[in-house]
């Protein structure tokens, strides 16, 4: 399958929090790079994560203290899922506020050799999730795609240099 731009995603009608939730439940592996991640957006598809972790499903989320706005209480989160479920991990980029600045709003889900990515503008907040002016584009693709091969190395590139969980 050739890449393909299967939808353009804004909170109009259909929110965004309704694609990540149809991902995550038939998803084999998902990796979220994003900057900002609140508990009020978080909760909003949690039992979709939990559920996908309990199926086996492999998750990664990279995300960030960038202009401090990711709580404590999602990273705390991240850190009962790890030690609940050895398949999942989540690394956080603390590099200080100037030196570089994390912004990345990415959502992979695989499925066999099938790609479902989300890139945009949305952050894990309920504002943007559900109400906020937001684009984003759903783009279908395979594991031989060079879309995919490119997306795939940014994120194992990002996840190898933050290093640590």
């Amino acid at each position: 399958m050739v890449k393909k731009v299967t939808k353009f995603i804004t909170n109009k009608n259909n929110t965004f929090l309704k694609y990540l939730k149809e991902e995550l439940n038939t998803c084999h592996s998902f990796k979220f790079s994003v900057s900002f991640i609140k508990q009020a957006g978080l909760k909003l598809f949690e039992k979709e994560i939990i559920a996908a972790l309990e199926r086996g499903v492999e998750g990664q989320i990279i995300t960030s203290t960038y202009q401090n706005f990711t709580d404590v209480v999602s990273l705390e989160k991240f850190l009962a899922w790890q030690r609940l479920y050895p398949h999942f991990s989540c690394r956080v980029d603390t590099v200080p506020l100037g030196d570089r600045g994390f912004h990345s709003k990415g959502y992979i889900f695989q499925q066999d050799s099938e790609y479902k990515t989300l890139i945009g503008s949305t952050n894990i907040t309920s504002f943007a999730l559900l109400r906020n002016v937001e684009w984003n584009a759903r783009i279908e693709s395979n594991i031989t795609d060079k879309f995919t091969l490119d997306i795939i190395r940014e994120f194992n590139d990002l996840w190898n240099w933050i290093g640590y969980t």
